[in-house]
């Protein structure tokens, strides 16, 4: 029964003759840590060291539209908490 938001839980990772990381195979994940991780339940960052987010950033206002529209779905957060995104819908 899922009962965390939609994320990867990788099962094997390959590697080339120096080490290097080549694919990762995954599968679907609900458990409650709702972050990506491995099957020891460490969890994985999709960033490392310094590197930043360059995706485009989505406004509160954006996110709540899509968040209610989506029947208030936990996956459709887009990292607002539940009591922001019910602030800004209701704003609009």
């Amino acid at each position: 029964m899922p009962t965390g938001s939609k994320h990867k839980r990788t099962t094997e990772i390959e590697f080339d003759g120096e080490g290097n990381e080549m694919r990762r195979y995954f599968v679907e994940c609900r458990c409650t840590l709702g972050e990506d991780h491995d099957d020891a339940g460490v969890v994985h960052s999709p960033y490392s060291g310094d590197e930043e987010d360059e995706g485009e950033a989505i406004s509160v206002y954006d996110a709540a539209d899509i968040w209610r529209s989506s029947g208030m779905d936990e996956d459709y957060t887009f990292g607002y908490s539940e009591d922001e995104l019910g602030r800004a819908a209701d704003e609009k």
